[in-house]
């Protein structure tokens, strides 16, 4: 068997191709948080973050995108169809005619500036030109340490990213998405909201980190469950566990994307997987339950 922290690592490349359009794109998901008025933040800079959150149900876009973690880096050709519900990937710089990755894009109602003011701080920085695109820099620091902060360029026009920069709660940069080239595409006049497919409730969670939420769950490829604070999202995995993988926990990182796993009761791993704190992934495995079967 593999050692659990490659066997991570080769788990977390997935999502790291597809960060592209999680954070990239803006598919910010809405919780239930209470959103009250006047939640402090200036006029200019609301308008700003609410742009920045509800542009990838707005326009189609297409580019040439630099990612860089930890010494590693790469170039990505994206082409996102929100219209259609889909986009691509092709890594230009990994092998020759590199195969085209397609990833579903399921918009979500987007949630506001307010909605997250309750978690996150926000500022306006600078005026900044990202792929000779004039953009607004909005910096998006956590309130506590169970959250990672981001440094986003946004295209003044249409409200995405183009250059976004993640760190921890202390200030450690840990992976910088930049377009090198960027083509906006046509506004898309209304993208239908998708309700997620309901599934078998095999887990519930005892109690979540302050925040989050649950905003989906399936059973494909096994169980699972996600959850997310309007920004940060969170999946968490749970399947039986071999018998023979070590007891303990692992723990993988690459760029901004936290894979953590640990064996539970009842003989079950449970693996959280997203861009968050190894602090809130071990909060989010110990509110894990399993109903004991009769």
């Amino acid at each position: 068997m593999m050692p659990i922290t490659a066997l991570l690592s080769k788990a977390i490349h997935a999502r790291v191709m597809r960060a592209c359009f999680v954070l990239l794109s803006c598919v910010f998901v809405v919780p239930s948080h209470s959103q009250e008025a006047g939640c402090g933040l200036a006029p200019e800079l609301e308008r700003d973050v609410n742009k920045l959150l509800g542009a990838s149900s707005v326009y189609d876009y297409s580019g040439t995108l630099l990612v860089e973690y930890g010494s590693d880096r790469e170039f990505i050709a994206v082409n996102s169809r929100q219209g259609q519900g889909e986009g691509s990937l092709t890594r230009l710089n990994r092998q020759a005619d590199a195969p085209l990755e397609t990833v579903a894009v399921q918009p979500l109602d987007p949630t506001s500036a307010c909605g997250l003011a309750r978690f996150y701080a926000f500022s306006i920085e600078s005026e900044q030109v990202v792929a000779g695109r004039a953009a607004r820099r909005i910096s998006i620091r956590p309130r506590d340490t169970l959250r990672l902060g981001y440094l986003m360029d946004i295209d003044a026009e249409s409200g995405l990213p183009l250059r976004v920069v993640s760190a921890t709660p202390e200030g450690q940069v840990l992976e910088r998405f930049e377009f090198a080239q960027f083509q906006l595409g046509q506004a898309i006049e209304h993208v239908a909201v998708l309700a997620p497919k309901s599934a078998p409730d095999v887990f519930q969670f005892a109690n979540l980190p302050p925040g989050f939420v649950v905003i989906g769950q399936g059973e494909s490829p096994v169980a699972h469950k996600v959850v997310s604070d309007g920004l940060a999202s969170v999946s968490i995995f749970i399947e039986p566990q071999p018998r023979a993988l070590a007891a303990g926990e692992g723990v993988a990182l690459r760029g901004s994307t936290l894979a953590y796993t640990r064996g539970i009761p009842n003989n079950f791993l449970i693996t959280v997987m997203g861009e968050i704190p190894i602090t809130t992934a071990r909060l989010l495995a110990d509110a894990v339950r399993v109903p004991q079967v009769p």
